[in-house]
This record gives structure tokens, sequence and C-alpha cells, in this order.
């Protein structure tokens, strides 16, 4: 089932220059548990005892906001922590490059069958996620998704999703030209508030912890139950 509102019905959905998406829930799947124990392990190392995301917010959120919302959370000072942003990044990107072989990300279902027929189609493809850099370019590799996407936003020094979706723009409108068509493709909440406060078109999908009425609570301009649920000519994928 599909909400379709009037922008999608005056263009196909696949008629915008640059498409940037969402990786967790979105594109794939990750059936391990090393980025949570990053987390853990920074926030250990932060605060001197164990701590664990209980309580935050993860979904939506960016790498830098869970590290933040988890500390605040445990009632570690901000003059703690927050001059300690940098050098929590690169522990946290660590821990995860030191278990690279243990990520176990799956793309999801039709996600291929999507990016193959919208690079066919001439779209440039890009992310726009909370992950830090590392760690998305890592999930992305072993979901064997990476080589489909030239650019993207990432949370390296970003707290706030909108932020990271304007600086996926803006790289993606060096590549594509100032007045590129972006749409933004995610499962959460968050990921439609951050496109339409970059004024951008967005496309929910429901592979994530979020449903479908959540989602269209939000009025995306498209809030679908899959990828799938996206129209592919069958002419126009690859054999």
């Amino acid at each position: 089932m599909t909400a379709l509102t009037r922008s999608f019905v005056l263009r196909s959905w696949s008629d915008y220059d640059v498409f940037l998406f969402d990786i967790d829930g979105t594109l794939l799947t990750c059936a391990d548990a090393v980025h949570y124990f990053a987390f853990c392990h920074v926030l250990e190392s932060i605060s001197g005892r164990p701590l664990t995301l209980e309580g935050v917010t993860a979904h939506g959120n960016t790498d830098i906001g869970i590290l933040r919302d988890a500390l605040i959370l445990a009632g570690i000072s901000e003059q703690t922590w927050r001059p300690r942003l940098s050098v929590m990044q690169k522990m946290l990107c660590n821990f995860v490059r030191d278990r690279e072989d243990e990520v176990c990300a799956n793309a999801l279902p039709h996600v291929g069958e999507v990016l193959e027929y919208l690079k066919c189609n001439g779209a440039m493809l890009g992310v726009a996620t909370g992950n830090l850099q590392a760690i998305g370019q890592i999930k992305l590799k072993r979901a064997g998704l990476f080589s489909y996407f030239g650019f993207g936003g990432w949370s390296d020094g970003l707290e706030i999703r909108a932020h990271v979706f304007e600086a996926a723009v803006r790289r993606a409108r060096r590549v594509a030209g100032e007045h590129a068509s972006v749409c933004v493709v995610g499962d959460t909440p968050a990921d439609i508030r951050a496109a339409r406060r970059n004024g951008l078109d967005v496309i929910a999908v429901a592979t994530g912890i979020y449903g479908h009425a959540e989602l269209a609570n939000e009025s995306p301009d498209q809030c679908l139950e899959s990828l799938a649920d996206l129209p592919i000519p069958a002419h126009a994928l690859r054999a």
C-alpha cells in the first residue's frame, strides 16, 4: 500500500537528477552488533563505567548525536565529553574497522534492482546518513552496495540530521549542478523532517522500525511498504 501526493503525480518517482539514500533500515540491515558495541566501548572510555544505549533513540539519530544523548542520559557533564568529540569519533570508527570482518550487512529486498535502475536511468546516487563515514562505508561494502554511491553526507562533525542532509545536498549539487533536482529515500520520521528542512522531496519506506502509518503521518511525498512498491519497467533491469 502506498500513499502518493501531488508532487509525485506530476512527475515519475525516478525523474530526479540525484537520489540521497539513508543506509540503516533503508538500504540494508546489520545482523551483528559491532556498531552497538562500538558505542558501548566509547561510552565506557569517556565515562569510566559501563554504559549502554538503553533509553537513547538511535534510529534516525546521528552517531555523534547518539553518543551525546547517551552521555547526557548518564549524567556526564558536557564539559567532560564535548572537548573529546573528535577523539570519540576516531574511537568509534577504529572499533568497527578492527572488526570489519564481523560486520554482517545485508541489502534489503529490491534495493539492488532500484539502485541499478536509477544508475542506468542516469541518476546520481549518494547517501545521507547518521553513520560516520568510515562506518557507513564498511556497511555498504559488506552489503555489496558501495560501488553505487559516488558521494555522501555523513555525520562526521555533525550532530543534527538536517545538517547531514544539507552537507549531502551541497556535495550533490557540486557534482550534478546547482539546479539539480534531489530526492531523499529514508525509513524514519527524522529522514522526512530533515529532507523537509532542506526543501527536498522524500520517499519514505517502512523497512525499518517505523510502520507505514507512522511515516505517512509525517506527510512524505510517497510512503511505501518497501522499495518493491516502486515501479520499474522489466526491460530496464539488466539480465
